[in-house]
Protein backbone atom coordinates (compact mmCIF):
# COMPACT_ATOMS: atom_id res chain seq x y z
CA UNK A 1 0.00 0.00 0.00
CA UNK A 2 1.06 3.71 -1.14
CA UNK A 3 1.91 5.24 1.93
CA UNK A 4 1.10 9.21 1.69
CA UNK A 5 3.81 11.58 3.02
CA UNK A 6 2.90 13.41 6.11
CA UNK A 7 4.65 16.61 5.01
CA UNK A 8 5.03 17.93 1.12
CA UNK A 9 8.16 16.55 -0.46
CA UNK A 10 9.50 15.35 -3.97
CA UNK A 11 7.07 12.37 -3.27
CA UNK A 12 3.81 14.54 -3.65
CA UNK A 13 3.74 13.91 -7.38
CA UNK A 14 4.40 10.20 -7.57
CA UNK A 15 2.29 9.01 -4.53
CA UNK A 16 -1.27 8.03 -5.56
CA UNK A 17 -3.82 10.25 -4.87
CA UNK A 18 -6.32 9.43 -1.90
CA UNK A 19 -8.65 12.68 -2.68
CA UNK A 20 -11.93 12.32 -4.87
CA UNK A 21 -10.90 15.42 -7.23
CA UNK A 22 -14.53 14.97 -8.09
CA UNK A 23 -15.32 15.48 -4.86
CA UNK A 24 -12.92 18.50 -4.25
CA UNK A 25 -13.91 20.68 -7.54
CA UNK A 26 -17.63 20.16 -6.21
CA UNK A 27 -16.81 21.62 -3.17
CA UNK A 28 -14.77 24.30 -4.75
CA UNK A 29 -17.80 25.20 -7.39
CA UNK A 30 -20.51 25.55 -4.55
CA UNK A 31 -18.06 27.72 -2.64
CA UNK A 32 -17.60 30.33 -5.24
CA UNK A 33 -21.46 29.27 -6.20
CA UNK A 34 -23.10 30.93 -2.81
CA UNK A 35 -25.24 33.67 -2.63
CA UNK A 36 -23.35 35.31 0.20
CA UNK A 37 -20.59 35.90 -2.04
CA UNK A 38 -19.98 39.33 -3.80
CA UNK A 39 -18.69 37.17 -6.86
CA UNK A 40 -18.40 39.86 -9.55
CA UNK A 41 -16.89 41.50 -6.70
CA UNK A 42 -13.76 39.35 -5.80
CA UNK A 43 -13.37 38.35 -9.51
CA UNK A 44 -14.12 41.08 -11.74
CA UNK A 45 -16.18 40.85 -14.18
CA UNK A 46 -14.38 42.85 -17.22
CA UNK A 47 -10.66 44.06 -17.97
CA UNK A 48 -10.32 46.83 -17.18
CA UNK A 49 -7.35 49.44 -19.94
CA UNK A 50 -5.06 49.32 -16.97
CA UNK A 51 -5.03 45.88 -14.99
CA UNK A 52 -1.72 44.75 -15.21
CA UNK A 53 -2.61 40.98 -16.49
CA UNK A 54 -2.87 42.50 -19.59
CA UNK A 55 0.98 42.63 -20.18
CA UNK A 56 0.99 39.02 -19.92
CA UNK A 57 -1.93 37.72 -21.42
CA UNK A 58 -2.40 39.22 -24.24
CA UNK A 59 1.09 38.92 -25.83
CA UNK A 60 1.22 35.16 -24.93
CA UNK A 61 -1.78 34.81 -26.54
CA UNK A 62 -0.33 36.16 -29.35
CA UNK A 63 2.10 33.28 -29.55
CA UNK A 64 -0.83 30.88 -29.72
CA UNK A 65 -1.89 29.12 -32.42
CA UNK A 66 -5.80 29.33 -31.73
CA UNK A 67 -8.31 27.91 -30.42
CA UNK A 68 -7.31 28.45 -26.76
CA UNK A 69 -9.37 27.08 -23.88
CA UNK A 70 -9.63 29.21 -20.40
CA UNK A 71 -9.96 26.81 -18.01
CA UNK A 72 -11.78 27.90 -14.71
CA UNK A 73 -13.09 31.03 -16.79
CA UNK A 74 -15.04 31.78 -13.64
CA UNK A 75 -17.08 35.35 -14.90
CA UNK A 76 -15.93 34.65 -18.46
CA UNK A 77 -13.95 38.21 -18.44
CA UNK A 78 -10.58 36.77 -19.88
CA UNK A 79 -12.39 34.52 -22.58
CA UNK A 80 -14.68 37.66 -23.53
CA UNK A 81 -11.68 39.76 -23.53
CA UNK A 82 -9.90 37.26 -25.47
CA UNK A 83 -12.31 36.79 -27.93
CA UNK A 84 -12.79 40.75 -28.16
CA UNK A 85 -9.40 40.47 -29.26
CA UNK A 86 -9.77 38.17 -32.26
CA UNK A 87 -8.98 34.67 -30.76
CA UNK A 88 -11.16 31.81 -31.03
CA UNK A 89 -11.38 30.92 -27.61
CA UNK A 90 -13.71 28.81 -25.17
CA UNK A 91 -14.20 28.20 -21.85
CA UNK A 92 -14.63 25.88 -19.22
CA UNK A 93 -16.10 26.80 -15.59
CA UNK A 94 -17.41 24.40 -13.12
CA UNK A 95 -19.78 26.63 -11.27
CA UNK A 96 -23.22 26.27 -11.92
CA UNK A 97 -23.49 30.80 -10.88
CA UNK A 98 -20.43 31.56 -12.80
CA UNK A 99 -20.85 29.52 -15.67
CA UNK A 100 -24.40 31.62 -15.93
CA UNK A 101 -22.64 34.84 -15.31
CA UNK A 102 -20.18 34.37 -17.94
CA UNK A 103 -22.78 33.18 -20.49
CA UNK A 104 -24.95 36.36 -19.89
CA UNK A 105 -22.14 38.82 -20.35
CA UNK A 106 -20.34 36.96 -23.14
CA UNK A 107 -23.04 35.51 -25.33
CA UNK A 108 -21.27 34.79 -28.22
CA UNK A 109 -18.54 32.70 -26.55
CA UNK A 110 -18.79 28.95 -26.13
CA UNK A 111 -18.46 28.21 -22.44
CA UNK A 112 -18.06 24.59 -21.40
CA UNK A 113 -19.98 23.99 -17.89
CA UNK A 114 -17.27 21.39 -17.05
CA UNK A 115 -13.89 21.11 -15.02
CA UNK A 116 -10.85 19.53 -15.87
CA UNK A 117 -11.72 15.94 -14.27
CA UNK A 118 -14.37 16.11 -17.68
CA UNK A 119 -11.71 16.68 -19.81
CA UNK A 120 -9.54 13.52 -18.94
CA UNK A 121 -12.60 12.24 -21.07
CA UNK A 122 -12.64 14.64 -23.78
CA UNK A 123 -10.76 13.80 -27.18
CA UNK A 124 -10.71 17.45 -28.42
CA UNK A 125 -7.02 19.40 -28.60
CA UNK A 126 -6.29 22.71 -28.22
CA UNK A 127 -3.06 25.20 -29.10
CA UNK A 128 -3.18 27.12 -25.73
CA UNK A 129 -4.70 26.56 -22.63
CA UNK A 130 -5.22 28.96 -20.12
CA UNK A 131 -5.17 28.40 -16.65
CA UNK A 132 -5.09 32.34 -14.50
CA UNK A 133 -5.37 31.52 -10.71
CA UNK A 134 -7.97 28.53 -11.81
CA UNK A 135 -5.94 25.29 -9.91
CA UNK A 136 -5.07 27.47 -6.94
CA UNK A 137 -7.81 25.22 -4.92
CA UNK A 138 -6.01 22.05 -5.85
CA UNK A 139 -4.22 20.54 -3.32
CA UNK A 140 -0.58 18.63 -4.09
CA UNK A 141 -2.14 15.47 -4.37
CA UNK A 142 -4.73 16.87 -7.01
CA UNK A 143 -2.83 19.42 -8.77
CA UNK A 144 -0.26 16.77 -11.01
CA UNK A 145 -3.36 14.85 -12.19
CA UNK A 146 -4.81 17.94 -13.42
CA UNK A 147 -1.38 19.24 -15.35
CA UNK A 148 -1.39 15.98 -16.73
CA UNK A 149 -4.85 16.04 -18.08
CA UNK A 150 -4.04 19.72 -19.44
CA UNK A 151 -1.02 18.21 -21.33
CA UNK A 152 -3.52 15.90 -22.65
CA UNK A 153 -5.55 18.48 -24.02
CA UNK A 154 -3.04 20.21 -25.83
CA UNK A 155 -1.61 19.75 -29.43
CA UNK A 156 2.08 19.34 -29.34
CA UNK A 157 4.04 21.97 -28.83
CA UNK A 158 0.80 23.79 -27.52
CA UNK A 159 0.96 26.66 -24.67
CA UNK A 160 -0.03 26.56 -21.20
CA UNK A 161 -0.02 30.13 -19.58
CA UNK A 162 -0.79 29.28 -15.59
CA UNK A 163 -0.55 31.74 -12.64
CA UNK A 164 -0.44 31.03 -8.99
CA UNK A 165 0.13 32.20 -5.55
CA UNK A 166 3.66 31.59 -4.73
CA UNK A 167 5.46 30.95 -1.15
CA UNK A 168 8.74 29.50 0.45
CA UNK A 169 7.02 26.21 1.04
CA UNK A 170 3.93 24.11 -0.14
CA UNK A 171 1.44 25.59 2.55
CA UNK A 172 -2.78 26.22 2.29
CA UNK A 173 -3.91 29.42 3.32
CA UNK A 174 -7.08 31.39 3.68
CA UNK A 175 -8.48 32.73 0.27
CA UNK A 176 -11.74 34.70 0.14
CA UNK A 177 -13.69 31.50 -1.59
CA UNK A 178 -12.15 28.37 -0.56
CA UNK A 179 -8.59 27.58 0.89
CA UNK A 180 -6.25 28.29 -1.48
CA UNK A 181 -2.68 27.01 -1.47
CA UNK A 182 0.96 28.82 -1.61
CA UNK A 183 3.62 26.33 -3.58
CA UNK A 184 7.19 27.16 -4.34
CA UNK A 185 7.85 28.07 -7.97
CA UNK A 186 10.29 24.94 -8.25
CA UNK A 187 7.75 22.48 -6.91
CA UNK A 188 4.91 23.83 -9.61
CA UNK A 189 8.48 23.43 -12.05
CA UNK A 190 8.66 19.60 -10.94
CA UNK A 191 5.46 19.39 -11.33
CA UNK A 192 5.15 20.13 -14.71
CA UNK A 193 7.91 18.60 -16.09
CA UNK A 194 6.86 15.66 -14.85
CA UNK A 195 3.28 16.14 -16.49
CA UNK A 196 4.68 16.46 -20.01
CA UNK A 197 5.82 20.32 -19.97
CA UNK A 198 8.55 22.01 -21.15
CA UNK A 199 9.01 25.37 -19.35
CA UNK A 200 9.63 28.40 -21.08
CA UNK A 201 9.03 31.59 -18.69
CA UNK A 202 8.87 31.49 -15.04
CA UNK A 203 7.98 34.77 -12.85
CA UNK A 204 7.94 35.41 -9.51
CA UNK A 205 8.80 38.30 -7.31
CA UNK A 206 9.63 38.20 -3.62
CA UNK A 207 8.03 41.60 -2.59
CA UNK A 208 4.63 39.76 -4.35
CA UNK A 209 2.63 36.29 -4.03
CA UNK A 210 1.65 36.19 -7.94
CA UNK A 211 3.71 33.87 -10.10
CA UNK A 212 3.18 32.59 -13.33
CA UNK A 213 4.80 29.98 -15.64
CA UNK A 214 4.87 29.93 -19.25
CA UNK A 215 5.52 26.00 -20.83
CA UNK A 216 5.04 24.10 -24.35
CA UNK A 217 3.04 20.92 -24.49
CA UNK A 218 6.42 18.50 -25.03
CA UNK A 219 5.91 15.71 -28.02
CA UNK A 220 5.16 12.54 -27.36
CA UNK A 221 4.15 13.12 -23.85
CA UNK A 222 0.48 12.95 -24.09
Amino acid sequence: MTQRPEAPTDAVFTAARTTDPVASIHRVADAYGSPEVDIEGILGAEISPDDPDRAVIEPWAATVDDPILDVGAGTGRWTGHLARLGHTVEGLEPSDRLITIARARHPAVVFHHDSIEDLAHCATRWGGILAWYSMIHMSAEELPHALAVLRARLHDGGSLLMSFFAGPRLEAFDHPIAAAYRWPMNKIAEALTQAGFELIVQHSNPRSPHAYITACAAPGCS
